[in-house]
């Protein structure tokens, strides 16, 4: 009867660690590219199609008491309203027209830009070198993008639904559509975690010229 040494079973782990971390890196690059080219073919189609049909899909805020059906069974609602609505708008001005498209513009500019930020890491990974000099630059860039992007973007879109609001109102003072806007400012805290990231890899450099130095 054969055994088994220890020394071979610790390869053979090792052997199987390096054939899983492969897959699961070919997986995630394999999706980074798909989720990058389904985000372009996504956001291309809809900010032309909104350019040409004239129609942009936006979420309002809106302060409306909800309906007496909203509570037509047994159980009571004692308050309520609605906080936001998705509306198709038609006939804008030149102005939210361009803010908004600003907008998509950079949000899909941004998601490629993670994507094949992903994609150029998996690659690296997958060639034992992951630590090299574009690697840090493109990692500091969608950091400085993401957060740069969320300002920007969100700031042009936002000034672009109040600009809708106040034109779908026609009286700003009595109007139905609040002229205010929200802000998700979490993918620049994403920016900011992936700047603390660059650091680190930019520390690993270092690391591996100091090693590849001693060899």
């Amino acid at each position: 009867m054969m055994t088994t040494s220890p020394s071979e079973k610790a390869e053979r782990a090792a052997r199987l660690e390096r054939q899983l971390s492969r897959l699961f890196t070919w997986t995630v690059l394999i999706g980074a590219v798909a989720w990058g080219l389904l985000a372009a073919v996504i956001g291309t189609v809809t900010v032309i199609g909104q350019l040409i049909t004239d129609r942009f899909a936006v979420t309002l805020l809106a302060d409306a008491p909800l309906p007496a059906s909203a509570s037509a069974g047994t159980a009571r609602l004692t308050s309520g309203t609605f906080d936001s609505a998705d509306v198709t708008i038609a006939g804008l001005s030149t102005l939210p027209r361009f803010l908004l498209t600003l907008e998509g513009s950079t949000a899909l500019a941004t998601t490629l830009l993670v994507s094949a930020t992903v994609v150029y890491f998996c690659w690296t990974v997958l060639r034992r070198r992951p630590f090299t000099r574009p690697v840090f630059w493109l990692v500091a860039l969608v950091g400085y993008a993401l957060i740069i992007g969320t300002i920007l973007g969100q700031g042009f879109g936002g000034i672009g639904r109040m600009i809708a609001a106040g034109e779908l109102n026609g009286d700003p003072i009595d109007g139905f559509w609040p002229m205010a806007t929200l802000v998700d400012l979490a993918p620049a805290g994403t920016g900011l975690v992936l700047l603390v990231a660059a650091g680190a890899i930019s520390l690993g450099q270092r690391l591996q010229r100091d090693t590849d130095g001693l060899i």
